[in-house]
Order: structure tokens, then sequence, then C-alpha cells
């Protein structure tokens, strides 16, 4: 499968990623507010679901807003997997400038579980109409 780094790029200024790219925001505006502690379980807390939550969301819409553009499935699966992993690097970047707030592989963990992996799952499932 060869891959065009042009065509991609195109892809990812469709209108129909308006929606995930709004997301994206949000969760960059959460990870900007000073402070924010859900709990202090390392692991497996509040925390770690709220990261996996919001970034299957962006998954599942970044995923749907691809195909709009392009059916295929094993790119759309890199290219989600890719943007994923990118976002949730920068974002945990990003939280070692906010006060109060500290970066986390295991918040990157969450986060790359939740839209690179699960909403993989999910979105192959419901295709697939297993889960329905």
């Amino acid at each position: 499968m060869k891959i065009d780094f042009y065509s991609n790029l195109k892809r990812l200024r469709s209108k129909s990623l308006i929606p995930a790219y709004t997301w994206l925001i949000v969760i960059f505006v959460v990870s900007s507010i000073p402070h924010l502690r859900v709990s202090f379980n390392r692991i497996l807390s509040m925390d770690k679901i709220a990261h996996f939550s919001e970034y299957f969301i962006f998954g599942l819409m970044f995923k749907h807003g691809l195909y709009k553009n392009d059916e295929s499935r094993m790119r759309n699966i890199i290219m989600v997997m890719v943007v994923t992993a990118l976002f949730a690097t920068l974002d945990e970047i990003h939280q070692l400038i906010v006060p109060g707030r500290t970066a986390s592989a295991y918040d990157f963990i969450a986060d790359f579980l939740g839209g690179g992996v699960f909403s993989q799952i999910y979105e192959i499932g419901v295709r697939n109409k297993k889960w329905l």
C-alpha cells in the first residue's frame, strides 16, 4: 500500500473533519485548566477514564469524517492511529507548561487506547453489524 503524503494532508483539510477538530479544541481547553485534579491513582482512575472517553469520541468523529472522503479502511485506520498519537503527545507536552498539571505516560496510553485502538475496534464491530 503506497502512502502519498500530500494526498493525506489534503484529506486532513476536509470540511467533514470539522467536528473532530472542534472536539480536539475542547480537549485542549480542558487540558489548559490549571490545577485540575480528578484523582491520585495513577493507573486506573476517573482521570484515565476521562482521557480514554474523550479520545474515543475523537477517534470515532475523526474516522467518520475520513470515511466521507475516502473509503480505504486501512488508510483511515492508520491515519486515526497516527493523528491520535500525535495529538495525545502534544497534549501531554502542553500540560507541562500548565500550572498544577503534569505530563503522564499513563494519560498518553489512555488517550491512545481510546482514540487509536478502541474506536477502531468499535467501528469495525459496527460496520460488521456485530454490536448493534
